[in-house]
């Protein structure tokens, strides 16, 4: 079978139910990359802002009154980071994201040091493997060293809201040891603004609503690199946004709050302050639909908090078994790692869906458009609407 002959199959046995396959797929594609125009949506950085604005401008068009919720944020930003290392007695300049990363939290460190494998004064750390990282800290501000060099297996970035005591220096485990490294990593704590973007749709009952979201910010810029975040997460924001136009054609069953959310690579804060000040009681929510990593489903579908919420669980899978669709589950408890777990602090039912499978591309720099196969996006989208549709 052809690459894309599935969606014509697909599109065939189920545009009666007045969802074109081929038509949803296109449009998914087309927002995950608009959404990746904005280098990485970094929270305090200009891609981060022009995402929101693009949000809003979206739900504006699909007949919603946008509305937005600010609040304040701390992060740390690189912007210059470069790295060269002597190896074997010549200098090498290795690229950021693929050869070496700074951590999160890494104050600013210029200059040229020798490597050593043991705490030196002065001197760039190298830390033995089996060091726990707490020890690796006391014995590193214990002997003065320069910074710490750490070997890893993958280069995997995240965002902190604070600099740390001492910069760390994050090199694929396949490299060389180098014997001096020459460092430029400008790094600072900026005081930002992060946005919740959202509107609201009238079912054909207003005395209570669901909310589905999805976290639009990533990782952004980090020098010369920048972290576009496809599957994590616009292609959630994407799925959302589709569900936004879909509803506002075919009115759904009870009301829906369309939420995207800001600042979530940092501790999930924008859905923290949604809950603390919803702009709807929180009692009259029915529950809420959290979607994260949808670029993939060849391996099936996961659901945090369907594990440890049987009855709500019952709701989605009934919703499931009327569409037909059997994809492998992965049911899991609840978890503080997306947008839903605030919900479920505040007491609200709440699940988190992915789609399983893919190359494994995660907070790193090949997480584009292009390596997206979204074949799970068209079942999961006929679940979901059949679930918000249903009494």
């Amino acid at each position: 079978m052809g690459k894309y002959a599935w969606l014509g199959i697909l599109g065939i046995v189920c545009g009666q139910n007045g969802l074109d396959s081929l038509e949803l797929l296109r449009a998914f594609r087309r927002e995950v990359r608009r959404l990746c125009r904005y280098e990485g949506r970094g929270t305090g950085e200009k891609g981060g802002r022009q995402a929101a604005a693009y949000i809003e401008k979206r739900l504006r068009r699909f007949g919603l009154r946008p509305q937005r919720q600010g609040f304040p944020v701390s992060v740390v930003h690189f912007s210059r980071v470069r790295l060269w290392a002597k190896v074997k007695g010549r200098w090498h300049r290795w690229p950021i994201g693929k050869a070496f990363l700074p951590a999160p939290d890494s104050p600013p460190l210029i200059g040229e040091w020798r490597v050593d494998t043991l705490p030196q004064p002065d001197q760039i750390w190298l830390v033995p493997a089996d060091l726990k990282s707490d020890v690796a800290f006391q014995k590193a501000l214990q002997a003065k060293v320069v910074g710490l060099l750490l070997r890893q297996p993958k280069l995997t970035a995240v965002r902190a809201p604070q600099l740390g005591a001492l910069p760390v220096i994050w090199i694929k485990d396949t490299l060389p040891v180098p014997t001096h490294l020459r460092v430029h990593l400008e790094s600072y704590e900026g005081a930002d603004s992060s946005w919740n973007v959202f509107g609201y749709l009238p079912g054909q009952r207003t005395d209570s609503a669901w909310v589905i979201g999805a976290h639009y910010d990533h990782l952004g810029r980090m020098g010369e690199a920048v972290f576009w975040g496809a599957n994590d997460n616009a292609s959630g924001v994407a799925f959302i946004l589709q569900l936004a136009a879909y509803l506002q054609r075919h009115r759904p069953y009870w009301s829906v709050w369309v939420v995207a959310f800001g600042a979530e690579e940092l501790g999930l804060m924008g859905a923290r302050r949604w809950v603390a000040h919803p702009p709807y009681p929180l009692e009259r929510l029915r529950g809420m639909l959290n979607f994260d990593l949808l670029g993939f489903g060849a391996e099936g579908v996961g659901v945090v908090g369907a594990a440890d919420q049987p009855e709500f669980w019952r709701k989605a899978e009934a919703a499931r078994q009327r569409i037909g669709w059997s994809p492998s589950l992965l049911l899991r408890p609840n978890a503080p790692n997306s947008d839903h777990y605030p919900f479920r602090q505040a007491g609200i039912p709440a699940l988190f869906f992915y789609l399983r499978g893919g190359p494994g591309y995660y907070h790193d720099i090949y997480d584009r458009p292009s390596t997206l196969n979204p074949v799970g996006v068209y079942p999961l989208f006929r679940w979901i609407v059949t679930l918000l549709s249903q009494p």
